[in-house]
């Protein structure tokens, strides 16, 4: 914990070392659309910004999309990589592939980060782009892309996929009674 201001009353504020897991999650969340200047530079939600630690990178997420991961989670994405590779060669060529695409996740004095050409094209990130908190990581997509996906949440569909997934968690071993 650090202390604030140097008159009047104070307040502690928490490290990012210090934040607990589950509140960098929920920091982690909501949609926000950005424009990408001519240099591929893009603001980052400030609130998105406040939940990624020291040491995160920008690398590729399924289905045309870039994702910033927190040091940790990007570890564990790395370590499936190896995990499941079937041989040496493929481990090998999985790693060259997503590292190229990969690089630290660094923003300039007004917020902004630099996205690569490369980085663009895969996302198909072309006028705007479109930041999405996922709990453990922030994806970011192009904005044609993400409206083409219609994401919209319904609000039946959703009722449905809640009571799936408690009833699941009701019945898995170990759970509650």
């Amino acid at each position: 914990m650090v202390k604030s201001g140097s008159e009047g009353p104070s307040m502690m504020i928490a490290t990012p070392s210090e934040v607990p897991a589950a509140a960098a999650a929920v920091a982690l969340c909501g949609a926000y659309r950005h424009a990408v200047d001519a240099k591929g530079r893009v603001a980052v939600p400030a609130l998105l910004r406040r939940g990624l630690p020291e040491a995160s990178v920008v690398g590729p997420n399924p289905d045309h999309r870039l994702g910033i991961w927190p040091p940790d989670a990007w570890e564990r994405e790395v370590a499936r990589f190896r995990r499941f590779a079937e041989t040496p060669a493929q481990r090998d060529r999985l790693e060259r592939q997503v590292m190229a695409l990969t690089f630290p996740f660094e923003v300039d004095g007004q917020g902004r980060m630099l996205l690569t050409a490369a980085q663009r094209s895969w996302a198909s990130i072309t006028g705007a782009a479109v930041f999405v908190g996922l709990g453990r990581c922030v994806e970011i997509v192009g904005e044609q892309r993400w409206d083409a996906d219609d994401l919209d949440l319904d609000p039946d569909e959703f009722t449905r996929l809640h009571e799936l997934v408690h009833r699941a968690d009701d019945v898995s071993p170990g759970a509650p009674q």
